[in-house]
């Protein structure tokens, strides 16, 4: 004998009724259930809705590491005391704009893995080529050749300084300083910092056809070899020739992106400096403007350009560092430190000039 169906009782029916009409209310349902029609019925061809492009200002976070060394504050109040009572700055205005800018800080922040015995010296160091670059940045190219000139063989130790000249005695006791901590590495990063100055004055640098050659020129002038050697004198870091050569790639990727990035964050300090027919700015020199002009675009829009740019890079920074990592000689622990001692730098220098005074003075 068969069982009969049980009907629906009418509060089962009400009740199915009312979340039937819920679910075909959801948003969701009703755009599926109105593209199905237009399938259905006119032949419909799927198509995503359009979002419209919004420009930001805001770069996507940088994916390297980001540390400031354990001795920051002690260092930087020892150095700012230092540099503020012999360095010879031109006015009371320049005086406040250098303790602003926290220069001292950018080395806390480049070298947190720096041994402290060596971190006050390379601290003072770096602070002295960026003050130096602040004096010749004031002067015409061959001004700038006879200050230097005069400098190297002081810094060499071929030379003793005039005491009564802030310039030679400091240039002269620093590197003394780091010779005698470690000759050999002290020695790596003179020659880099001669390539630094002597870059700086160099014709050359107007004579850049294409991005690439300025960004070549740039990296020498910037210092980008100068503070990769300071990463390894500052950790006592014997990198050896042959693996120097094999790490010519990075050195390379991490040179671009160090510049790009002081770059755009400096290019507003630099156009004002070029609008008010500064000796220099008689032919600006930043990869922003260059990017302006190939691309045919504002100079925000070229700053949002080199900025998707450089977050492209790290990624491929990060590849070669994992390809050298892997090969011949990666496990080498000396290695491997400084090559996340190029990191650090690279993290620790974005940080710094996103607020640095340096790069964003208010007069």
């Amino acid at each position: 004998m068969s069982r009969e169906p049980v009907s629906w009782s009418p509060s089962i029916q009400s009740s199915r009724s009312r979340l039937t009409t819920l679910i075909l209310s959801l948003p969701l349902v009703q755009a599926f259930t109105s593209r199905l029609a237009d399938i259905l019925t006119m032949g419909f061809v799927w198509s995503r809705q359009v979002v419209p492009y919004v420009p930001c200002n805001k770069p996507p976070p940088t994916i390297f590491d980001i540390q400031c060394h354990s001795r920051a504050d002690a260092v930087c109040a020892e150095l700012d005391s230092f540099y503020l009572k012999h360095w010879p700055f031109k006015s009371q205005k320049e005086r406040d704009r250098f303790f602003a800018s926290q220069t001292n800080r950018w080395g806390c922040l480049a070298f947190p893995m720096a041994d402290d015995d060596r971190l006050l010296d390379t601290i003072k160091v770096n602070t002295l080529l960026f003050l130096l670059d602040d004096v010749a940045e004031d002067m015409s190219l061959e001004e700038g050749k006879r200050f230097y000139k005069k400098l190297i063989p002081i810094a060499m130790g071929k030379k003793l300084p005039n005491r009564n000249d802030p310039y030679e005695w400091i240039t002269y006791d620093v590197w003394k300083s780091m010779r005698a901590c470690d000759k050999e590495l002290a020695d790596q990063v003179l020659r880099e910092a001669l390539v630094c100055i002597t870059a700086q004055v160099d014709s050359v640098r107007f004579a850049c056809p294409d991005m690439g050659s300025l960004l070549q020129q740039r990296i020498k002038e910037g210092g980008c070899a100068f503070v990769a050697a300071l990463v390894r004198y500052s950790a006592r870091l014997h990198v050896p020739t042959e693996t120097m050569k094999a790490l010519e790639g990075i050195h390379e990727s991490y040179g671009k992106l160090g510049i790009i990035v002081n770059d755009i964050h400096s290019f507003n300090k630099e156009l004002r400096l070029w609008n008010q027919d500064h000796k220099e700015g008689a032919k600006m020199l930043n990869i922003v403007k260059n990017m302006s002009i190939d691309a045919g675009v504002s100079y925000s829009t070229a700053k949002r350009i080199l900025w998707v740019l450089c977050r492209e890079w790290e990624i491929d920074h990060q590849e070669l560092v994992a390809k050298v990592v892997a090969g011949k000689g990666g496990a080498d622990p000396t290695l491997k430190m400084y090559l996340k001692g190029l990191e650090y730098v690279l993290g620790g220098n974005e940080y710094w000039s996103e607020t640095t005074q340096r790069y964003h003075w208010r007069d």
